[in-house]
């Protein structure tokens, strides 16, 4: 009776830490670190996701604003944070597949230093135009900037940001030479393209683009992805306008590090797929343009990595690097 007590002693004992390493959750605030400047159109989506995820997990999810470096600078912080699961980072196209492509010297690995956990979505970009800009359509900027490189500048939200990506793959595919203007952020460069300084463009997320196109203050003069946007549907895709098969959006996921334990790394996975597909966050998150893109860590992983191998090629087809 003793040896038969003993095997179910054991036997529930070892079911009851098997149940314990895919039910963790945190049991105090995390800690979410959003790499970019407050009120631009990364931390706006990064916040809806922090609340969406706070509700997931029963505590509160604390946004951390870490701008710099594309991102870069929200990395070092993360890789310094210790490996609890109480510290995550919202992550994203320019920090894990542009900065390897572009940066000579980049103080992260995005595939060995963090832990992809899951995407969330994925958001199609939108190309504006100040009143200066002598084009309503991307035919017609391809035609000034044919006829007089010096037309248009393209702004961008800094060097090596997706948006600077954008302007050397339409200067390539569309082959004009349209000179890049790097600014500090989303927000700077949107409102000098508002301010009607300058003959200049600026393709980016629509989360603080939106309004100001629908209510014609920006004209829109293409969509990057291969269908038009529901919130602006009579502007076309810039695949529609002569460059064809243009397909590129700007994604958006979480990531934690490496060293985090395993129970922890499969529970958030599991938490975060499930979150990414509830209507309520996609409701939420498609009034800033973007679209549902739920991947799971295994998917998401694949997804940076193939990206990284894209974006690699082009920027050295154009020699775009940043020191």
């Amino acid at each position: 009776m003793l040896k038969i007590a003993a095997f179910f002693l054991c036997f529930f004992v070892h079911f009851a830490q098997a149940q314990s390493n895919i039910s963790w959750a945190p049991n105090k605030p995390v800690r979410f670190i959003i790499p970019q400047v407050a009120g631009g159109g990364a931390d706006a989506i990064g916040r809806t996701i922090a609340q969406a995820l706070s509700d997931k997990v029963g505590q509160p999810v604390i946004v951390d604003n870490r701008p710099g470096t594309n991102g870069g600078v929200g990395a070092e912080l993360l890789m310094r944070s210790p490996a609890d699961g109480h510290h995550l980072m919202l992550v994203f196209t320019s920090m894990m597949a542009i900065n390897p492509a572009v940066y000579e010297r980049l103080t992260y690995d995005p595939l060995k230093d963090l832990r992809p956990l899951g995407s969330v979505c994925a958001v199609p970009l939108v190309m504006i135009a100040s009143a200066k800009v002598p084009a309503n359509n991307l035919g017609e900027l391809i035609a000034a900037l044919k006829n007089n490189p010096t037309s248009v500048f393209g702004a961008s939200s800094g060097n090596g940001s997706f948006s600077h990506m954008m302007i050397e793959i339409i200067n390539r595919r569309a082959g004009v030479n349209m000179t890049h203007i790097p600014f500090k952020g989303e927000g700077p460069a949107v409102q000098h393209v508002l301010s009607g300084q300058d003959s200049i463009i600026y393709v980016g997320t629509p989360a603080i683009i939106l309004s100001q196109v629908q209510s014609g203050r920006l004209k829109a003069l293409g969509v990057t992805t291969s269908n038009r946007m529901n919130q602006i549907p009579n502007i076309p895709t810039l695949s529609e306008g002569g460059l064809s098969d243009f397909n590129e959006s700007f994604w958006y996921g979480i990531a934690a590090i490496p060293g985090v334990p395993k129970n922890i790394l499969d529970a958030y996975n599991e938490a975060i797929f499930d979150m990414s597909k509830s209507d309520s966050l996609q409701t939420s998150l498609g009034k800033m343009g973007c679209d549902a893109m739920p991947l799971n860590a295994n998917d998401f992983t694949d997804k940076v990595r193939n990206d990284i191998n894209k974006y690699s090629a082009i920027a050295k087809a154009v020699k775009m690097k940043v020191d």
